[in-house]
């Protein structure tokens, strides 16, 4: 039987949208996306204004959704690890 993983929360502190920095992207805008985790460490990610803005909430909340799992995930995989210069 496998071992049930703990729920984690995320409070979302912050949604600005910006012009994007992103080359490629001059005269668009992304929405970034200011985060909290339960330990009260606070991250952003960016998505695409014109991928988000107009979306019902509910769409809007599963992006963010995700966007925070991509981040979290390619973060925790790289936690714990050394390096040696």
């Amino acid at each position: 039987m496998m071992a049930a993983t703990a729920e984690k929360v995320f409070k979302i502190v912050d949604l600005t949208k910006v012009p994007s920095a992103e080359p490629g992207r001059t005269g668009l805008y992304d929405v970034i996306v200011t985060y909290q985790d339960s330990a009260g460490r606070v991250r952003v990610v960016t998505l695409p204004s014109e991928e988000f803005s107009e979306k019902p909430e509910e769409e809007q909340m599963q992006l963010i959704k995700q966007a925070i799992e991509r981040e979290e995930g390619t973060r925790l995989k790289f936690i714990g690890k050394e390096i040696t210069l």
